[in-house]
């Protein structure tokens, strides 16, 4: 029996896409608008934290000589946070808001002074954290019936803007028993069993008041969407016109309880020429969400438990491998199984109500794979093809539509995907201590279904369009379609070592907004003219390159330490990516979730971009025993 436990807190400022255009204006591919200068130092809005420490109680039990029992319980709890800019009532304050861009202004000659300032002012181009703090000091306001109190007004420096800070706090429990069994020489059973519960609470708090000396609970588009109902703006009726300070819980407050159990079964069959397997899982998934707080614009679908949805789930795999001789095989592998979905995509709107989309069902997940494989004393090679099939997919997107003039949740079903390709790898040792080692991976991954779409209100439970066809079919999915790598591995008999690879990567395509690729996306534009592809065409990604390096000594303390009883080794790991300093790589993207459909303009809302780092490297020190 034994028990491990671990905890990495962690704490780092987040990176921000931004559009091409004002990438430019700061000249620079790291231009992040999350942050803006604070008396004269950065001050980073959105901010990563994570505490999730895990333990695990495991046991291991030799029943015989031919069956043993591994036993294993596992808990994790604790928490993940991003911060972020709240406002009510106030200006957009990010930096490269697409109104504040020169592209936006119709004036040149003010859109050119737009371009200047944002140029010569880095201030300009960077969160203005002294004019946030200067309009919440200068908002003096009465709140009434504060708190839900009849006659209870409040006064003081409400603040417009805020920093507000998303949290996951999770609770998970782990459980899980495998037992092996040796049947024959030839003949080995596998079986386990599994089972997991998992809550989730999902909520936001005020993490900074900048300035100001209190907030207000509530929800401004509601108020804005519904004034005559002066319940459509409060975030909870449980609570009206709540007064938060630092610390306290604003906006959403919900739990997702997931539970997952499973069997399973695998039988392994060893020959003198054929190895074959086979195994089955049957698993048994459900999951709820339950509201804490009571949202007036969904009062009856917000608060308490929601129904329990359930699925049943089974898969079975299997595999063949052919032995040419002892040092040439041939393998083949293929599965079926299906999937729970996952409950982010089941619920449309879960901040503020327990709808899910229509006809919730399991996805399904097709797979086959052939493959070579050659072990020689000075020549190992991997070979492989693989296709696989995935049907029924789900996603929920939120954002604001230009075309409904709201804000829109557009819940996706029917997504289905093919990934298909060859794989090769080659390690050739060419001197003493010296090998070659190469790999390419060939792929085409791609959508192959039109995706179906229901549009609804994020305000409210009108339903503003159903079964919209989104032509998605064949676009790529944003991975790299080819990778390859050549390098030198070198391992001295001295304990050290030293590899350089070079690595190319082609074909990248961004993740594309699927309201672009709609019939009211091109109502009215010439079929084939170049604003017709403009507006449909995926962006494909210029081929990108690294050369890296890693090496590392170990130091045998043996010799210098003779109280040392077993060979103890100081280890020293270096690394160094990017070699070339290359500062065009993309590593990441996404085309905005906007579209102008009055003017057809794909350039009013441009892509947005991450770019990896240049030169970097790490070094780390460990002890070996």
């Amino acid at each position: 029996m034994s028990f491990v436990a671990f905890a990495t807190p962690t704490e780092n400022g987040r990176q921000g896409a931004s559009v091409n255009e004002m990438v430019e204006i700061a000249g620079d591919n790291y231009y992040n608008p999350f942050w803006g200068y604070q008396n004269g130092k950065k001050r980073n809005a959105n901010v990563g934290k994570s505490f999730q420490p895990i333990g695990i109680l495991s046991h291991d039990w030799k029943i015989n000589d031919k069956t043993a029992l591994l036993t294993a319980v596992s808990a994790t709890f604790g928490s993940r946070s991003t911060t972020a800019l709240d406002w009510y009532n106030a200006a957009d304050p990010r930096p490269d808001y697409y109104r504040y861009l020169p592209s936006y202004q119709l004036d040149p000659y003010y859109a050119d002074q737009v371009r200047q300032e944002l140029m010569n002012d880095v201030n300009k181009r960077q969160i203005n954290w002294d004019g946030l703090y200067q309009t919440n000091y200068g908002s003096n306001e009465t709140v009434h019936n504060a708190n839900g109190i009849a006659g209870n007004d409040v006064t003081g420096r409400r603040s417009h803007y805020i920093v507000e800070e998303r949290v996951i706090n999770t609770t998970k429990y782990n459980f899980n028993s495998t037992l092996n069994t040796a049947i024959s020489e030839n003949v080995n059973f596998t079986a386990g069993v599994t089972y997991q519960s998992q809550n989730n609470h999902y909520f936001k708090r005020v993490d900074d008041l900048l300035g100001g000396e209190f907030y207000v609970d509530v929800n401004q588009f509601g108020e804005r969407d519904f004034p005559a109902n002066p319940a459509a703006g409060q975030n909870d009726l449980n609570n009206p016109n709540r007064i938060v300070k630092e610390g306290d819980k604003v906006g959403y407050n919900y739990n997702l309880n997931i539970k997952r159990g499973s069997v399973w079964l695998m039988g392994n069959f060893k020959f003198r020429k054929i190895d074959l397997f086979v195994s089955t899982e049957h698993s048994y998934t459900s999951f709820f969400r339950k509201g804490n707080v009571k949202t007036g614009l969904f009062p009856d679908n917000s608060y308490g438990k929601s129904t329990t949805y359930n699925f049943y789930n089974s898969g079975i795999k299997a595999g063949l491998t052919y032995k040419i001789d002892g040092r040439n095989y041939i393998f083949a592998n293929g599965s079926y199984a299906s999937r729970a979905p996952f409950f982010e995509n089941a619920f449309i709107a879960p901040r503020t109500r327990d709808f899910v989309q229509d006809n919730l069902k399991s996805e399904e997940i097709l797979s086959t794979e052939l493959g070579y494989v050659m072990n020689a004393p000075r020549l190992k090679i991997r070979a492989n093809g693989y296709f696989t099939q995935f049907k029924n997919q789900l996603d929920v997107l939120s954002f604001y539509n230009d075309e409904y003039q709201n804000f829109v949740n557009y819940a996706i079903s029917n997504i289905g995907k093919v990934h298909m390709g060859v794989e090769l790898g080659v390690e050739a040792k060419v001197y003493k201590g010296l090998s070659l080692v190469a790999a390419a991976a060939i792929g085409q991954y791609t959508f192959n279904t039109r995706q179906s779409a229901t549009v609804t209100a994020d305000n409210s439970s009108a339903i503003l369009d159903k079964d919209v066809v989104v032509y998605s079919k064949d676009f790529f999915v944003p991975t790299a379609q080819q990778a390859y790598s050549i390098g030198f591995d070198y391992r001295s008999p001295k304990f050290w070592f030293l590899n350089v690879n070079f690595n190319y990567f082609d074909k990248m395509y961004l993740n594309y907004n699927p309201i672009r690729r709609t019939a009211s996306a091109v109502n009215g534009v010439v079929e084939g003219s170049e604003q017709w592809h403009q507006i449909l065409d995926q962006t494909q990604l210029a081929n990108q390159y690294t050369l890296d390096m890693f090496a590392g000594y170990s130091w045998l303390m043996n010799n210098k330490f003779k109280a040392l009883k077993k060979r103890t080794f100081l280890v020293f790991n270096v690394g160094v990516n990017n070699l070339l300093d290359n500062r065009n790589i993309v590593s990441g993207g996404y085309e905005q979730l906007r579209f102008d459909f009055t003017e057809k303009n794909t350039n009013k809302f441009p892509d947005k971009r991450f770019y990896a780092y240049g030169l970097n490297f790490f070094a780390s020190v460990g002890i070996r025993f």
